[in-house]
């Protein structure tokens, strides 16, 4: 099932953490006489390391994969040579980017995915979910890539992102004009990464749905098929 980097590196650091912080406290217990600012010590130590070795296990991860993209990508590009007036130009490496089935979309990494393969991933989701999905995407679509329409009846106007960095409230101020111009009740954003403070901020403001990457990723492997 799909997952993300992110997710594991956060799920690296949770346990991390856990076990820096029963280490610590097992030593301020053992040792009599320390000051009490020592456990509060323990503790900011403890959340600091746990993050440290998490977002390290990422970017690791990530270089790993990356490093694994290039490599394949020089096995399989392919050579062309064409003729000029001039003579013959050199040959180009040319890499041929094949649209993936379904079941290969649902078996492969977040990580290496297309947008256009994430959103198709999110519609078979939504789809297994019960609900009746209309694909928009394109341009001109007011940053909605699916319409989802459940028993209830309304519409709900769905934004996937499946972005690195971090998810701005510019999208959420757009996916709110977009909710408008598609006659939608709802509107939630789902990414592979996370949302700024001023996402945050602004969703709520707007009743806007956010699913993070810890979230989807919980979500898929729940999702059986």
């Amino acid at each position: 099932m799909a997952k993300t980097y992110y997710a594991e590196g956060r799920q690296v650091a949770y346990v991390l953490r856990g076990l820096f912080v029963i280490g610590g406290l097992a030593i301020y217990f053992n040792i009599s006489g320390l000051h009490w600012g020592y456990l509060f010590g323990i503790l900011l130590g403890s959340v600091i390391l746990g993050e440290i070795f998490g977002t390290m296990w990422t970017r690791k991860r990530r270089q790993k994969k990356k490093a694994e993209k290039t490599s394949g990508s020089r096995n399989t590009g392919r050579s062309r040579i064409t003729s000029t007036n001039s003579g013959v130009r050199k040959a180009n490496a040319k890499t041929t980017s094949k649209k993936l089935t379904d079941a290969q979309i649902l078996q492969a990494d977040i990580e290496i995915l297309s947008g256009t393969d994430f959103e198709r991933l999110m519609e078979l989701y939504y789809i297994d979910q019960g609900y009746s999905v209309q694909r928009v995407g394109g341009s001109g679509d007011h940053e909605v890539d699916l319409i989802l329409k459940g028993k209830e009846g309304y519409k709900i106007a769905v934004q996937c992102k499946r972005w690195k960095r971090d998810v701005g409230n510019d999208i959420v101020l757009r996916l709110k004009a977009g909710k408008q111009v598609h006659g939608c009740y709802d509107a939630w954003i789902v990414t592979t990464s996370n949302f700024t403070k001023a996402a945050k901020e602004a969703a709520d403001r707007l009743n806007i749905k956010l699913i993070n990457g810890v979230a989807l990723t919980d979500r898929l492997k729940r999702w059986e098929k």
